[in-house]
């Protein structure tokens, strides 16, 4: 009965994550080794979300919900992370973007894996009205313990966007390097780092730099309280686009 119940909830988490990633936003951060409970194979997957508001004098309200779910077998592991926020001022909207991202990775060994990933995400105050992302690479794992991740990679990728007030699609080359790292300070309590830079095959004077950090404490169980940072650096922006984005959050995390 409980396998049968896990299994039902696995779709329904991912049908609702989709309808608000429709409405909604995200981070192009993508960290696809952390975040999930299970290291052995089977289903896991985690939420996490924020909410607050203001009225009266001023008004301001601010959503943001990301979704992760996870298939793990012997060698091969599927993901699929989905993230959105909302932002408005005095009625007026002050962020507004989304991200989906689908993950496949086969072990090849003790430390090395594939990469290959689709991503499609869209930012309304950067002029960037869809951005589809599709690579493949390798992993290196220098660290693989419960209590501390160490990992580089890198993927070469093809990227097609489209920006407001341009007609069609660009497409062309990147490459794709990251590094993703955890570890536990005390009981509990962990520090996570998450860092892209992405210059264009063409000219690696086009390039796009994102770095996360974040520090998660176990509240109780399941649930982690989140606080972290996340910049944003891309050389050549959209025309009328600051070259930097940076944003705080605080917020609840479960994984199951």
């Amino acid at each position: 009965m409980i396998r049968r119940a896990r299994a039902a909830l696995v779709p329904s988490v991912v049908i609702i994550l989709i309808l608000f990633a429709h409405v909604a936003a995200a981070t192009v951060v993508v960290d696809t080794l952390h975040g999930f409970a299970a290291r052995e194979p089977g289903w896991s997957g985690g939420l996490d979300g924020l909410f607050t508001g203001q009225g009266g004098n001023s008004s301001s309200l601010q959503l943001a919900a990301g979704g992760r779910i996870q298939w793990r077998g012997r060698v091969q592991t599927l993901r699929l992370l989905i993230a959105g926020s909302y932002q408005e001022s005095d009625n007026a909207v002050t962020d507004r973007n989304g991200m989906v991202h689908l993950r496949h990775n086969h072990r090849l060994g003790a430390r090395w894996a594939t990469v290959s990933f689709v991503q499609v995400q869209a930012n309304s105050f950067q002029r960037l009205t869809s951005r589809l992302l599709a690579g493949a690479g390798l992993r290196y794992d220098f660290v693989d313990r419960p209590g501390s991740r160490l990992a580089v990679g890198l993927t070469p990728m093809l990227e097609a966007e489209r920006i407001a007030g341009q007609t069609g699609h660009t497409g062309r080359g990147r490459l794709s390097t990251f590094i993703l790292s955890r570890r536990a300070l005390a009981a509990g309590t962990k520090l996570e780092l998450v860092g892209y830079w992405q210059p264009l095959c063409a000219d690696f004077g086009d390039t796009r730099t994102v770095v996360n950090a974040s520090l998660a404490v176990k509240v109780s169980g399941a649930v982690d309280l989140k606080a972290g940072m996340a910049v944003e650096h891309d050389t050549r922006p959209p025309a009328g686009v600051k070259k930097s984005d940076w944003s705080t959050y605080t917020g609840f995390g479960v994984v199951f």
